[in-house]
């Protein structure tokens, strides 16, 4: 890649692809039938699924890197792939100077939302992490003093005796994070590492993931739909169906925004359909029901804020008979910056 600096270079990518093939049927009775059947009721279609798309980036030594997406937008795929679990269709990905599986699962540790369903069950916290180091050939006093370091630092020690079986899931989370700490790699990709933590714990666990990079010079992938797991992150890549949409500091991601002002108004369904995209300055509406209340229509208004009026706002509510619940403002967040990236990407003319 042009311009990249090698030696920074911790993961580079050129142009990676993934593709799921789909079931391919070629008559209809014995075991194709089954196939068939089968397909239908765990609702695998047999059409074949582009999960990544052409994708290419780099990322550097020592960072703390985000990966933000909503559910389907490829994101576990991506960090499959970059972990050596699966193999890109097309594409190169070259880790630490080196490419191939063996390579990549030799530098990688990955830390995944369901990890806590690969737990022994069978055994105590404690067991578990000695279990995994031997696997990797660590033993003995200098795989002791990790665990208990590790068990510590995920807030563990006192509960290090319980089966997996007696903890909380929460607490089942923590020892999947502290697994994947057990092994000195050079990256660890975090898979929606705050799943079942509580507030606390999940803000712990950004300040460990932060200062393991700054501390050990680890590189730090974290691919996540919470925001406050990716405020730490160096960079963002914004994946959505497969695709890079854009990549940045978050100041850098934002920049396209200011001077826009966000307002969410709720107010009743009553199955009309309400222009809103006609008020002077609206660039963008997004309509969705609110959640656990069928009967309340959500619209997220983007304006510029050079001409939009909220004076003008209410007296189109109160033209077009809407009785508004309520009228907030709100903070630009990495959802806003997301949803308009996607808007540009899909060739919406009246985005910001």
């Amino acid at each position: 890649m042009d311009g990249v600096n090698l030696e920074a270079t911790m993961i580079a990518l050129q142009n990676v692809s993934k593709q799921y093939k789909g079931i391919t049927y070629n008559n209809d009775h014995g075991v194709w039938l089954w196939i068939k059947n089968i397909a239908r009721l765990t609702g695998n279609k047999a059409a074949a699924l582009l999960a990544v798309n052409n994708v290419s980036f780099t990322v550097n030594r020592g960072e703390v890197f985000g990966i933000y997406g909503t559910n389907g937008a490829g994101k576990t795929t991506l960090i499959k792939m970059l972990s050596g679990l699966l193999i890109p269709t097309d594409g190169t990905i070259e880790v630490d100077g080196g490419s191939g599986t063996r390579n990549l699962k030799n530098k990688v540790s990955y830390i995944s939302t369901n990890g806590w369903m690969g737990l022994e069950w069978q055994l105590t916290a404690r067991e578990n992490l000695i279990l995994y180091g031997n696997m990797f050939g660590m033993s003995g006093k200098t795989l002791a003093v990790k665990c208990d370091d590790i068990l510590q630092m995920v807030g563990m020690t006192e509960a290090q005796s319980k089966y997996i079986s007696q903890l909380s899931a929460g607490m089942r989370q923590k020892i999947t994070i502290a697994r994947g700490l057990v092994l000195d790699r050079p990256i660890i990709f975090y898979d929606e590492p705050s799943v079942s933590l509580d507030v606390q714990s999940a803000r712990n666990l950004r300040e460990l993931i932060r200062n393991d990079a700054a501390q050990n010079n680890r590189t730090a992938i974290i691919a996540s739909h919470s925001a406050e797991d990716l405020a730490i992150c160096e960079r963002i890549m914004l994946l959505s169906k497969g695709k890079v949409i854009a990549l940045g500091t978050s100041e850098e991601l934002k920049k396209p925004l200011s001077g826009v002002q966000i307002i969410e108004l709720k107010f009743p369904n009553d199955g009309r359909e309400t222009r809103f995209d006609m008020l002077p300055g609206v660039t963008s509406v997004v309509y969705s029901i609110a959640e656990d209340k069928r009967d309340t229509q959500s619209v997220k208004i983007s304006a510029r804020e050079s001409d939009f009026s909220f004076d003008k706002l209410i007296d189109f509510l109160i033209a077009n008979n809407i009785a508004a619940h309520s009228i907030n403002p709100i903070d630009i967040s990495l959802q806003e910056v997301y949803e308009y990236y996607v808007a540009r990407k899909e060739g919406d003319s009246d985005a910001v």
